[in-house]
Parts: C-alpha cells; structure tokens; sequence
C-alpha cells in the first residue's frame, strides 16, 4: 500500500514538470511585445524612402532630341534653333525634326539670316508635332503629305528597289530632300536630311503653273498651257520641262507648227508629264509612263540622268501638284492612247 502511494505522488511531480516544460511563455502578451528576439542574427531589408533621390537613368535609355543632335554633330540646327527661340519646342513630347546637315545649311542662306520671325518661320517648317514613326512611313504606297509647326505641309515620298520588300531598300524624301539617317529619341524622331526645306514649296498658291510663269527659261511652256487653257492638273505628276533654249533649237517653223495646234500643244504637255511624284533621289533607268499613254526611256549614269533624247540640267522644283525637272531638249511628240490627259482645251484636270 504505501508502494503504491509512493508511486503515485512520483507520477504526480512528473506530471507537473510536463506541464511546466510545453508551456508556451510564462510572459503574458503585453509582455512578450516588450521581449527583444534572440534568434534573428540577420539584418533585414531596408523599407524604401519616398523622400530619396530618384533613381539613376538606365545606361542604355534613349536621349532627348537636342542631346542626339550634338551626338550627331549637327550644331548648326541646334544654334539656329536657339537662336529662333525654338529650343523649348525641341524639349516638347511626341516631336518629328526634318534636321538638315551643317552642310545642308552652309549651302543655303539661312545660317546668316538675321530676321528671327523669317528663322523662326523656316525652322517650324522642319518640325511637326507628332512622331512619323519610319515605320508608318515604311508603310507609305507612294507619297503623304503631313502638316508641320509652320503651318504648310510637307511632302514624304517613298521610293522602292523594284522586288525588295517594304523594310528594305527604300529611298525617302522630304519634299525632295534625301533622308540619311534616321533616329529614335525619348521625345520623338529625327530624320537627317541633305537640304535645308523652304515653306513655299506646298504652299497653296505654289502650283506647276505658278513656278512656269516665275522662271524666265520657261516662258514658252507656260505659254502653251495658258494656250491649252490648263490651270491645274489635279494629280501628282512629274513634269520634264523645256527650257526657251531647248523650243528655240527646234528645226525652223516646228515651233509655230506646235502653236498653231491645240493638239500638237496637248500631244507635246502628255508627252513630258509623267504620273506620280518623281523627285531625283527617285528616279531610276527604265521606262516612265507618261501622260500620252506611252513611256519615256529613262536613263540614270554617272554622266547624269536623260530622258529619251533630252538631258536633266536642273531638278526637284517642288509645287503643290508635284515637281518639275528641267531639260534640254523637247522630246518628240509619243503616239496617244485614248486615256491620253490633255486632250481638249479645259481648265481643270
């Protein structure tokens, strides 16, 4: 009996040791929020600081227009740019630059031009308030016109190698300037071109008509459309000009001959306009399709480029229904088709 009172209080001590051992803190839970933490010896993460610097530019992030204009060396741009006041537009959003070379510019008359509002007016010219992404304009068939900051459009034209594909072996124009390079930058694109643009080349009143009647070389063509009644030919076209030189070395009385018929006129005006925008950087040996129906036989060399038996002595005379390029020579008179133009005296086509 007393054996097994013996055990029992054993069983009893053991039991409350138990007990004591497996429970979960002698602290109460005020208590244990007060209990410095013995086993993370690690330092954790530091929460961000809204208040820090912001973080650095990635290595590899576009830069801005004016920065990739000096990278490119063209600082006669940026200057004029200055100059004009424009420097704020170059820093705005969604930007497109038409941006002649330094060359480009020492040729034409703007790098001294002293009058800021004719600056400013030619340098908006070159800029337009949203991107031409080269891939919108890889998609041009032909040719588009896009508004700039100036006011007047623009012409882009695109030319293909014939069986290369959209994304290889284009040539592209800005109203006949050649583009060069083309970049991206974080607040827009840039389009290096080889000449300085001038604003009256799409300007409304600048017609084919218009540049015939302003050149003095040019005054017995633009008598024989006055003649014809022709005011506007209302589709892109490419027009190889004669000059009063080319008509005078004609045989004796071919002149009058073609001025004494209305027909002869419109035969001669179908057989040198040719359909579509054709700008030099354009042109290519082959056949060109003409306005009669029929072709001339186009020919580009290290001599210089001829059109049948004429020779191109001056080109990219942009207007607001295409270009003019001038020769040397009057190229005889191509047999008509019935879809031939300029068959009637009329004054709108």
């Amino acid at each position: 009996m007393k054996l097994l009172i013996l055990i029992a209080s054993i069983s009893v001590v053991v039991l409350a040791a138990s007990t004591v051992a497996y429970t979960p803190s002698r602290y109460s839970p005020e208590q244990r929020r007060q209990q410095p933490s013995s086993t993370a010896h690690y330092r954790t993460p530091a929460q961000p600081s809204y208040r820090s610097d912001p973080a650095p530019a990635p290595v590899n992030a576009p830069k801005d227009i004016s920065a990739l204009l000096k990278e490119n060396g063209l600082t006669v741009v940026l200057d004029l740019m200055a100059k004009a006041g424009l420097s704020e537009t170059l820093n705005g959003p969604e930007l497109t630059i038409w941006a002649p070379t330094n060359e480009a510019f020492a040729a034409s008359e703007l790098k001294n031009l002293n009058d800021v509002d004719l600056l400013k007016n030619v340098l908006s010219y070159h800029l337009v308030s949203f991107k031409n992404d080269p891939k919108e304009i890889s998609s041009i068939q032909y040719e588009l016109s896009v508004p700039t900051l100036q006011g007047e459009n623009v012409r882009i034209s695109v030319y293909r190698k014939k069986g290369v594909s959209f994304a290889f072996g284009e040539t592209v124009t800005i109203n006949g300037a050649l583009v060069l390079k083309t970049q991206r930058a974080s607040n827009g694109i840039i389009y290096i071109i080889d000449r300085v643009l001038d604003p009256k080349d799409l300007a409304f009143k600048n017609t084919q008509m218009e540049v015939l009647r302003n050149t003095k070389e040019f005054s017995i063509i633009y008598k024989m459309f006055e003649d014809l009644g022709i005011t506007l030919i209302n589709r892109p076209k490419t027009f190889f000009a004669p000059t009063n030189a080319a008509f005078e070395a004609l045989p004796a009385g071919a002149l009058d001959a073609i001025f004494a018929s209305q027909d002869e006129i419109g035969k001669l005006i179908n057989t040198h306009t040719a359909s579509g925008t054709h700008y030099s950087r354009g042109l290519v040996s082959g056949p060109v399709p003409v306005f009669s129906g029929s072709n001339l036989d186009l020919v580009v060399s290290p001599n210089g480029v001829t059109v049948d038996n004429a020779k191109i002595i001056g080109v990219d005379l942009t207007n607001t229904e295409g270009v003019i390029h001038v020769i040397d020579a009057v190229i005889p008179n191509k047999p008509e088709t019935p879809s031939a133009m300029c068959t009637a005296p009329v004054k709108n086509y």
